[in-house]
């Protein structure tokens, strides 16, 4: 048995006989952290500086605690030199850089540092924020992942301890709730299910001051649909698979849905496997993609899908499921988790339009992580699939999405010609529905160029009244973000602020939050506050901005947000 450092949850360190060894100092325990998880040599000037700003010899109150981590951890030879290096020997294994591992506890993985909050500078009181929202979410994404990964395998108690675990973690999180409903309505504990929704739904009407969603009680429903009124043949499943999508293709997303279900629990009856998981992904992507707030059930049934079309040998299917897992994690801002579904779809894609796709969603996950230039590159790979494939609507996608991507890279002209082309073939294709995003991207680029407001308005109001005729939050808030910026360049802030918070409301009304827009409105919100003249409440969305972009890992917004930050202090 090796040496271990527990860093997640209160700090220790164990011997080779599983003895915690002593570590004296809540300081010495930041130091551990902060060089285990520096991305950069730390040199012992401003290692001492961050963590011992009170003291009268800080570089000596440094070596202190080096020395007392390598006797703890009978090692001389790590924690050394100037910059500061681990050198851990390989049998030291430390929880924190375990996060991506298979064999991780995800069910003993507290917080960074645990409980501890060591007195240290304000810069090392803003890096200790970053990496605990960072590594929490990290985490919150495993045990999501796991618990839907145990729900496809049918090891449902499994899925409901991790569930809770979840929701013990989340309280407010109305995903973590239906999986946890969900995992005992599988396990055939309907009651249990049952005072799980009512009770969920009293805490969030006394705390919250509103009942969570409808997909809260439908994820307790007893079978994936009502009861059959009887067994239906292959071609029958097949019609209703059919029916549904078209219903889904004209707006009837009810009817849509419901055809769905009972496709799946018509294919369950005839033991088709591959009849099944086809059903199933496209039940999974229509509560994706179709109705709101239904991304945790959708899930839950895209990754059954995969372990269906698996068993089935149906590698397209089980690649079109990874895709539609990467995009609702990507959507979220659980980055590593999206990587690695795409990934496995990518694997998996046999053909130009399947590529175009996930190419197109590895694009959209990247740039919002701010890796811009390996973003835009999947965006162009996507579009050359989307084109030889014929897939107008991909092409779109991938052309306003992309869109986005220019514009975070301060290429202008380049994001004003993909945003054209992508709106001219919109009209081409008649996807209004997809229309309020290209012109909200546009109208941005626009602003930036500084265009003149009121030209740029009223196509604005016109993309927002059509977002709120689709009850789109998404695009409600994506469009009345960008008026709010139009508002901003003409020295009008009031009405930019009131612009803002519109849109921060309208972005969060339902579960399926698309974090990297809710983070860009955070960001305008504390930068006008504090050309309002207004630095404590600018300060104090510059904490929530710099929390949500650390948890949903849109790294060029975390530098941007703790320089916001310190520049208020």
């Amino acid at each position: 048995m090796g040496r271990k450092i527990r860093l997640l949850g209160e700090p220790a360190i164990f011997d080779t006989d599983g003895q915690s060894q002593s570590v004296r100092g809540h300081q010495a325990w930041a130091l551990l952290a902060r060089v285990v998880l520096s991305r950069a040599p730390l040199d012992r000037r401003g290692l001492a500086s961050e963590l011992f700003p009170e003291t009268i010899d800080p570089l000596g109150s440094l070596r202190w605690c080096l020395a007392s981590l390598r006797k703890a951890l009978n090692a001389s030879e790590c924690l050394n030199g100037d910059p500061v290096e681990c050198n851990f020997a390989p049998d030291i294994e430390v929880d924190v850089l375990r996060l991506d591992r298979d064999d991780l506890d995800v069910e003993v993985a507290g917080p960074l540092l645990g409980t501890l909050e060591p007195r240290c500078s304000p810069e090392f009181s803003t890096w200790l924020l970053v990496e605990r929202q960072r590594i929490s979410g990290i985490v919150e994404a495993r045990i999501r992942q796991e618990t839907i990964r145990a729900m496809a395998v049918e090891d449902y108690e499994r899925a409901v301890r991790l569930a809770g675990l979840g929701v013990r973690r989340s309280p407010y999180d109305e995903g973590s709730h239906i999986l946890l409903v969900k995992s005992l309505a599988l396990a055939g504990r309907y009651p249990a299910a049952l005072e799980q929704v009512e009770a969920t739904e009293a805490v969030f009407l006394a705390e919250l001051g509103e009942k969570p969603s409808a997909a809260l009680r439908s994820a307790a429903r007893r079978t994936i649909a009502s009861q059959p009124g009887g067994i239906s043949p292959e071609a029958f499943v097949k019609s209703l698979v059919q029916s549904g999508l078209a219903a889904l293709a004209a707006g009837a997303a009810d009817a849509g849905i419901d055809c769905l279900r009972r496709a799946v629990r018509d294919a369950e009856k005839i033991n088709n496997p591959h009849l099944s998981a086809k059903a199933t992904f496209e039940l999974g992507t229509a509560l994706v993609h179709s109705v709101r707030g239904y991304d945790d059930e959708g899930s839950i049934l895209l990754s059954q899908s995969t372990e269906l079309a698996r068993k089935a040998g149906s590698a397209g299917i089980a690649s079109a499921a990874f895709r539609e897992l990467g995009y609702v994690e990507a959507l979220a801002g659980r980055r590593p988790t999206a990587a690695a579904y795409l990934a496995q779809a990518e694997e998996l894609a046999a053909d130009s339009d399947a590529l175009a796709g996930i190419h197109g969603v590895i694009g959209f996950n990247l740039v919002d992580w701010g890796r811009l230039e390996d973003g835009m590159a999947h965006y162009a790979v996507s579009l050359e699939h989307a084109r030889s494939a014929g897939n107008r609507r991909r092409e779109i996608w991938s052309l306003g999405l992309g869109g986005w991507g220019l514009l975070a890279a301060d290429r202008l002209e380049e994001a004003d010609s993909w945003l054209a082309d992508c709106l001219t073939l919109v009209d081409e294709q008649h996807w209004i529905s997809f229309r309020p995003w290209p012109v909200a991207v546009l109208s941005e680029s626009r602003t930036r160029q500084q265009a003149p407001a009121r030209e740029l308005r009223p196509r604005l109001e016109e993309a927002f009244a059509l977002s709120c005729q689709m009850n789109d939050p998404c695009w409600e808030g994506a469009v009345a973000r960008v008026l709010a910026l139009t508002y901003a360049a003409e020295g009008a802030l009031p009405q930019a602020m009131e612009w803002l918070g519109e849109a921060g409301r309208r972005c969060a009304r339902d579960t399926d939050v698309y974090a990297a827009l809710q983070v860009e409105i955070l960001a305008s919100q504390a930068e006008i506050s504090l050309k309002q003249g207004r630095p404590e409440v600018a300060d104090a969305i510059g904490r929530e901005w710099l929390a949500l972009a650390a948890r949903t890992h849109r790294d060029a917004h975390v530098v941007r947000a703790a320089a916001f930050i310190g520049g208020q202090g």
